[in-house]
């Protein structure tokens, strides 16, 4: 823990010096701007005003210019010595000194006064902080593509939390149809996109906050959206879909193969480059960032179908380095730093060397165990710029996997601060229906937003105590420790490592007669996982939150664990399915069916309160499809009963 480790700080800045005494804010005293011509701290201090006025109900002037007249609060004070997004604060019994240089670093000071006025009210101790960011960029990356489209006003809940947290990177990740764009309305005419006139609102509401909303929209892989269309689907390298390679999926989750509808783009026909170019071009307007990430990541079908010949003479990384340059050169003509994720062409280290070198590599793996060190140096030694792009873990994951979680974003941070990562990235996905709430992952933005602003000093940094007083206001002190526990239910199952997984979210996922899965889990585990998760849902009716969305948080934390303790009962039935001779329990059938519909009920609502429609029927299909195997296998047993 750092020295200081009485004051509550996230991100605990890079030096604290704390001395004796306190300053009291006057009452009737100024914000004033000193020492810079052009007021650029003048919306950092715009924000200092609105946080006096919440944290301490102080209504403080603003005050351009020392005069012997004004008593001076808090004094903006610029330093061209100082780095971009680097700030000093300076606490003795005349005031508080805030020097910056750049208008950035002076918002961020405002960040951290925040956290010292909600923590000491009027009355601030004495001190030195001086502090800087180790990343320059420090990024969140939202999946608004499975499933899930939040409501513009889940998103601006977001930046307000990054701008507290100092990020200062927005992406929403785009495959399939999440945005409307406007060439081709009939991909999306019945679905609930965002529109470009409300990216144009984002990236304003963004910019006020000193975060850059990057453009994120997948350009290789992953265009299943697109390519299932009948006018699309000869752009497909396999047009007629395939099946995933068995090493690429979990034997005991699809016992039968996975099939893989038609996702990654033939490399060789011309149209693909002129489509890709339309969506830019619908897309790249209505954003301010010179940034671009194409995505480019798990082109699973690449060598496999109509460039298989090519592929078996010039090599597989030949084709996908020759494709990435040509969506390089579809980039750099409309003015953009193209990003691309580097999981394909770290499997192929020695072309790494030939990238182009304004692209910038996202180096992404979501395991505790995942080679940062190794896979980052690749780029380090090709001069490469990149990324580290950790996730949250809450993806599949029905309430997170917080172990997991906590050890990846941290082996991210130091392997990317060591090899010379010029931004970090926290990834939150939502894969096979995106069933975790909102604040499943609301752990994993405190814990990566640490880390990316001060790696040695986040180490260990609290994010309980951070979601008790600055996300929930929990009187009580318990809804930070309860999330980090409900995401390590997962601790609890067979002990398979199952990478980007849980077995209950595979479980509900799974097909009722797949029961191989069910097999790994002994009765004894289940007993204790059911013993764990019924004891934080017991501890739900004690939190005493005082945040705008209260109820709603509690709700969602509720709706999550049913989801486990269902999963663990459907546990229990296929295991009664997998013997020799089935010993199936009639009226357990009937409580699957009956809990399913409360569950199900449960989560439609949840589900518009923060997003939109469009999607959730998408979401929930798995799950009215076990509700189905449910009916089917109680009128079995019931037509067994009869002829019994």
């Amino acid at each position: 823990m750092p020295e200081n480790s009485n004051l509550q700080l996230l991100p605990y800045p890079q030096q604290v010096t704390v001395s004796q005494g306190q300053f009291l804010i006057p009452a009737k005293g100024s914000i004033v701007l000193a020492g810079e011509r052009n007021q650029t701290a003048l919306p950092a201090a715009r924000k200092l005003q609105q946080v006096t006025l919440q944290a301490v109900q102080l209504r403080l002037s603003l005050s351009v210019g020392i005069r012997p007249s004004t008593v001076s609060a808090f004094t903006f004070s610029y330093n061209a010595l100082l780095a971009a997004g680097a700030y000093e604060i300076h606490i003795d019994e005349h005031g508080i000194t805030i020097a910056y240089g750049s208008p950035e670093g002076a918002y961020y000071a405002v960040g951290t006064l925040k956290q010292l006025l909600e923590q000491y009210a009027r009355s601030i101790p004495q001190l030195v902080i001086r502090d800087q960011p180790d990343f320059a960029a420090r990024g969140l990356m939202i999946d608004i593509s499975r499933n899930k489209i939040p409501k513009l006003e889940t998103l601006y809940r977001i930046i307000d939390l990054m701008s507290d947290l100092k990020l200062n990177q927005l992406q929403l990740y785009i495959e399939g149809v999440p945005f409307a764009y406007e060439s081709f309305p009939q991909v999306w005419e019945l679905e609930t996109p965002i529109t470009g006139e409300e990216i144009l609102l984002l990236d304003a509401y963004c910019r006020e906050r000193y975060i850059e909303l990057v453009p994120n929209q997948n350009s290789f892989g992953h265009m299943e959206g697109w390519l299932t269309r009948p006018e699309f689907n000869s752009l497909a390298e396999i047009p007629e879909g395939f099946m995933l390679p068995d090493h690429m999926y979990d034997s005991d989750l699809y016992p039968d193969g996975l099939f893989m509808h038609p996702g990654t783009f033939d490399t060789e026909d011309p149209q693909v480059l002129k489509l890709l170019g339309t969506m830019y071009d619908d897309l790249l307007p209505y954003f301010h960032s010179q940034l671009f990430n194409v995505g480019c990541d798990e082109t699973y079908e690449l060598g496999l179908g109509k460039s298989k010949a090519k592929a078996d003479s010039a090599g597989k990384g030949e084709l996908y380095l020759s494709f990435l340059e040509k969506i390089h050169g579809l980039v750099t003509e409309r003015g953009k730093t193209m990003q691309f994720w580097g999981d394909i062409i770290i499997q192929h280290p020695e072309l790494i060397p030939r990238l182009p070198k304004d692209i910038i590599a996202m180096e992404w793996g979501y395991s505790a165990a995942h080679p940062f060190e190794a896979d980052t140096l690749k780029f380090r030694e090709a001069e490469i710029p990149f990324y580290v792009c950790p996730g949250t873990s809450s993806w599949n994951s029905l309430t997170g996997r917080t172990d997991n979680m906590l050890a990846n974003l941290r082996s991210a941070a130091v392997h990317g601060k060591r090899n010379g990562a010029i931004g970090y990235l926290i990834t939150d996905w939502g894969d096979f229906g995106h069933w975790q709430h909102l604040p499943v992952s609301y752990a994993g933005f405190v814990y990566g937003a640490a880390l990316a602003w001060n790696v040695e000093g986040n180490l260990e940094a609290d994010v309980a105590e951070y979601l008790n007083t600055s996300i929930f206001h929990d009187r009580s002190g318990a809804i930070g420790q309860l999330l980090l526990d409900l995401g390590n239910y997962y601790t609890f199952e067979s002990g398979t490592l199952r990478p980007n997984d849980t077995e209950m979210s595979m479980l509900l996922r799974s097909s009722l007669d797949h029961v191989h899965l069910a097999e790994k889990l002994t009765g004894e585990q289940l007993q204790q996982l059911e013993h764990y998760i019924t004891g934080i849902e017991a501890k739900l009716e004690g939190l005493a939150l005082e945040c705008d969305d209260a109820g709603l948080v509690v709700e969602e934390l509720s709706n999550g664990i049913h989801f486990v303790k269902h999963a663990v009962q459907l546990t229990r039935l296929k295991k009664q399915m997998a013997g020799a001779t089935p010993q199936i329990d009639a009226a357990l059938v009937q409580e699957l069916i009956h809990d399913l519909d409360l569950l199900l009920h449960h989560y439609r609502q949840l589900w518009t309160r923060r997003n939109r429609l469009g999607g959730l029927e998408q979401s929930v299909s798995k799950l009215v499809r076990l509700r189905g195997e449910y009916v089917a296998l109680a009128a079995k047993l019931s037509e067994a009963e009869v002829q019994g």
